[in-house]
């Protein structure tokens, strides 16, 4: 509340209990100001500006808009004055037509794609948890409604991803920006303003930039019409990618007022899925949109390696076998990054490494090397994560099995998002199984490791003069080894404030909840046991994927190295189709009493071993691909009775044959079709890659590029320059009509585009 200045003295004594004299008044707005503080706790203003030319009541001047981290004394929302008149939230469209112009006109496609239609549609009644593939246009679901009704919030979790996304976006001529600690106060200011006051309908921010109270008051003060969660898999503690500073959104989504909320992710199994509603408060009302999470232009491939040595000379060969095609090499270590690009270099391959380890300049450089195609290999390790959104990647090497499914198929789907035909192979030998489990030790810290974490902490907080709480580092400056369970277990402790890495309490002895450390331990090591599955399978690799994805796929892909038939297996034995509908009905009652997926009981193919081979003994089930000692233990017994009563009813079957507990059956023979959102329009097969039109648009996109200091592909994709070919458009109208070129585009540089068609007008086919 404001004071009026002939009432002030009588605030002099509690000004001098907080250590505030009368004379340190804010010049903003008059109210009494600890000067230590960095920013006013009545306006946000800081010391040192000046006041404001309008009336004292009015809103703080655009240099008084705190950005940065926020002060030691946390301002109330109630008295945070707005920076702009409160907006009435807009409409969504209801109609799809609004969306298709855009989609046409913006970005130059004809069509919607895989669950694009699904979201937008659902928007305008409800908040919306969407799972899709990498390459079917994600982040379309919430750039058409950000240029329909403004103010788009988007939370991503890399700063060089929201800067990827922001850079293809002002290319195809949006609006759009973001904020991060890269760029100075003065910039930062200058992007929040322009925001709230509509000028920029999308605001990419990294989850911890709403740990400034003034910055979400602000945005609620605007009216934020929809908040975009960017990979929410990381706010799960089931996802394969947790961060703790995405637990705060649920929080920080109230305290925007609910707006429409939409959140993204390319891999979420159902209870991760489940998870990310739950944690944003929008469930139980949400509406999931999952579209099949098959890549079908992705080839997957096994490589049984034992030696790192031998994995290197690998990868050595199969890259100097595609040169100057892009291609990731992903390692377990940052020393093996460096050996394994060393190893490439001698080879005389154009190969850098990235890893944590590396200076942020020197990261940033690499990056963008490979990005803009100068660099055609780059060698890592999961550090290069989720900022790599190039979509010409040919092939993807894992020299080390990750530790979940998840991790793997969205580090391997970094190939081929242009919808080309792209590989993915993974080097595998039974010693990476131990690796990943103690991985997944160091990351799961036991109660007396957390409590002392706990005791150092509170020290930390205490030693914080006059402070509230407030850690002096932050959310991911300790990010060390068990940190993510660590804040997850002191937040679900009550010790930690939801939003802000603030304790709530300083009492050492406090009790902590450790339960979730230890049932997360315990999925982290069944995730790993259905990694090792996919590794070791001698079924479709593709079809063990989607059914770890809720889906349920054919038999056989004809796009994974077993179904190509790349490796001799053993012949399959038949098995017994109604023991195996018994079998499978059993494990649809299990997974309905545990509340588990059916897949996570066990595999299709663990159920065909079973039919065929009829254990008859605990150590016999044992030794069924897919059961081991657990789940022998859960419902080992259950199995047992299903099929010796099978054996009583069916005296004259035939004995089953032996099953050495070293043999690994194969599957069924079938056919598939598979389908995707992606899709190439114009394929290979049209057109040769020595065109000499194809060359001469690639030659200018390249040259295009580099003087704009961007990547190629933000110029436009491959798949245009292969319609720009089979078109071969001669004026501004017919441009329109190839695939990837938006109005925008043809605008900035569709007539250099006819100059290089009419060059070469009539050049052979």
């Amino acid at each position: 509340m404001r004071v009026p200045s002939h009432a002030r003295l009588g605030f002099e004594g509690r000004d001098r209990c907080l250590g505030v004299r009368v004379a340190d008044l804010c010049a903003a707005c008059g109210e009494a100001m600890d000067p230590r503080a960095p920013w006013c706790d009545a306006c946000g203003a800081r010391p040192d500006d000046a006041p404001p030319l309008a009336s004292a009541v009015g809103p703080p001047s655009a240099e008084g808009v705190s950005i940065g981290r926020a002060p030691v004394a946390v301002a109330s929302p109630e008295r945070t004055a707005p920076l702009v008149a409160p907006a009435e939230r807009a409409a969504f469209p209801t109609e799809m037509s609004a969306y298709r112009r855009k989609l046409l006109d913006v970005f130059g496609y004809p069509e919607f794609r895989g669950g694009q239609k699904a979201v937008l549609r659902a928007l305008p009644e409800h908040d919306v948890v969407a799972v899709m593939p990498t390459g079917t246009g994600k982040s379309l679901c919430y750039v058409l409604p950000a240029l329909e009704v403004g103010r788009a919030v988007v939370v991503s979790p890399l700063i060089a991803l929201m800067q990827d996304q922001v850079e293809s976006l002002q290319a195809a001529g949006v609006n759009a920006t973001f904020i991060n600690s890269h760029i100075d106060r003065e910039e930062q200011n200058r992007r929040y303003l322009a925001f709230i006051r509509g000028e920029v309908p999308l605001l990419y921010v990294a989850p911890e930039r709403f740990q400034n109270p003034r910055f979400t008051v602000g945005l609620k003060n605007a009216g934020i019409n929809l908040l975009a969660v960017d990979e929410a898999h990381c706010i799960s503690e089931w996802g394969h990618n947790f961060r703790p500073d995405y637990l705060q959104l649920g929080a920080v989504r109230e305290r925007l007022g609910f707006p429409r909320t939409l959140a993204l992710t390319a891999t979420a199994n159902p209870q991760v899925r489940r998870d990310i509603a739950q944690r944003l408060g929008v469930a139980p009302e949400a509406l999931e949109v999952v579209t099949s999470v098959d890549r079908p232009n992705l080839t997957f491939a096994v490589e049984a390696i034992e030696g790192a040595e031998e994995r290197r000379r690998w990868a050595v060969e199969y890259v100097r076998e595609r040169p100057g095609l892009a291609g990731i090499v992903y390692v377990r270590t940052r020393r093996g990054v460096e050996e394994m690009a060393e190893a490439l270099r001698n080879a005389g391959v154009k190969a850098e490494a990235y890893h944590a380890g590396l200076e942020r300049g020197r990261r940033s450089l690499v990056q963008r090397r490979f990005m803009l195609g100068e660099l055609p290999v780059i060698v890592a390790t999961n550090a290069f994560g989720m900022g790599v959104d190039k979509p010409d990647v040919r092939y993807v090497i894992h020299l080390n099995m990750p530790g979940r499914i998840e991790a793997y198929y969205q580090e391997a789907g970094r190939a081929g998002r242009d919808g080309d035909h792209a590989e993915c192979t993974l080097l595998y030998a039974r010693a990476d199984r131990r690796f990943q489990q103690g991985f997944i030790e160091d990351a799961h810290p036991d109660a007396l490791g957390v409590r002392a974490t706990w005791h150092r902490w509170v020290s930390l907080a205490s030693s914080v003069p006059n402070g509230d709480g407030r850690l002096p580092f932050d959310i991911g400056e300790e990010n060390t080894d068990g940190f993510a369970m660590t804040v997850a277990a002191l937040r679900d402790s009550g010790l930690i404030d939801p939003v802000a890495l603030r304790l709530t309490s300083t009492d050492v002895n406090a009790p902590i909840d450790v339960s979730g450390i230890v049932r997360h331990r315990a999925h982290e090591e069944a995730r790993l046991r259905e990694m090792a599955e996919y590794a070791e399978t001698n079924g479709c690799r593709r079809g063990l994927i989607l059914r770890y994805f809720g889906e349920e796929p054919p038999e056989r892909c004809e796009a994974c190295d077993n179904c190509l038939g790349r490796h001799e297996h053993d012949e399959a034995q038949p098995y017994l189709s109604d023991l195996y509908d018994e079998i499978v009905a059993l494990r649809e009652q299990l997974a309905r009493s545990t509340d588990r997926d059916p897949y996570l009981v066990f595999e299709n193919r663990t159920a065909r071993e079973l039919a065929t081979f009829r254990p008859a003994s605990m150590d016999a089930l044992r030794a069924v691909w897919g059961i081991g000692e657990r789940r022998a233990a859960w419902f080992g017994q259950d199995l047992l009775r299903l099929i010796a009563e099978w054996e009583e009813g069916h005296p004259a079957s035939a004995p089953p044959p032996s099953n050495p507990a070293v043999q690994q059956l194969g599957l069924r023979p079938g056919r598939v079709s598979v389908s995707s959102g992606v899709t190439s329009a114009v394929s290979e097969e049209d057109m040769r890659p020595d065109d000499p039109l194809y060359v001469a648009l690639r030659a200018w996109r390249t040259a295009r590029a580099k003087s704009e200091g961007a990547p190629a592909y933000t110029i436009f994709a491959d798949r245009t320059l292969r319609d720009l070919v089979r078109l071969r458009p001669r004026n501004m109208h017919a441009l329109m009509r190839v695939w990837g070129l938006g109005e925008s585009r043809v605008e900035r540089f569709g007539r250099e585009l006819l100059e290089v068609v009419a060059a070469h007008e009539g050049a052979p086919d």
